[in-house]
């Protein structure tokens, strides 16, 4: 028993870790956004018309809350919100064309600010370091840490 709970305690504190290294990540400000507000963006643009159910399941946040963040972002033109022809109860949420520049600079961001953490690596560590993320996000997914819907990028490392 007492191995099942140190071992929890080591993962607790290896997500704590993860968790923090990407939090840290500073391009937020230069952006306006908060972690938050990137995290549902990214959302929005990973999963194209997202119901707000949807996106506040995925998020992790409450609906009220959800609905505040939605109108700062749709004020700042990044996000607009449509019902859904359907069923017009459910309201579902799409990028902006300004929207989709922001991430993609953002993405970009990031993308050049990893390239230069990880330009100390060698080729086989940089393949080792994203071989190793993949294969704890498969087992995450597994293990039902991290639920994935069916248009979430995470499918293709489910497999």
């Amino acid at each position: 028993m007492a191995d099942n709970t140190n071992n929890a305690l080591e993962l607790e504190q290896l997500f704590t870790d993860l968790t923090q290294a990407i939090t840290q990540n500073r391009t937020l400000d230069e952006f306006g956004l908060t972690r938050l507000q990137a995290i549902t963006l990214k959302n929005v643009y990973t999963r194209l018309g997202i119901s707000m159910s949807q996106l506040a399941d995925t998020t992790g946040i409450s609906r009220a809350q959800l609905t505040r963040l939605i109108a700062t972002l749709e004020k700042r033109d990044l996000v607009e919100r449509r019902h859904n022809e359907d069923n017009r109860r459910v309201v579902n949420v799409y990028g902006t064309e300004h929207g989709k520049n922001v991430i993609h600079e953002h993405s970009q961001l990031i993308a050049h600010r990893i390239q230069s953490h990880t330009e100390n690596l060698s080729e086989t560590e940089k393949a080792a370091l994203t071989h190793h993320l993949r294969e704890a996000i498969r087992l995450m997914i597994k293990a039902g840490i991290i639920t994935p819907d069916d248009q979430s990028p995470l499918n293709q490392i489910r497999k």
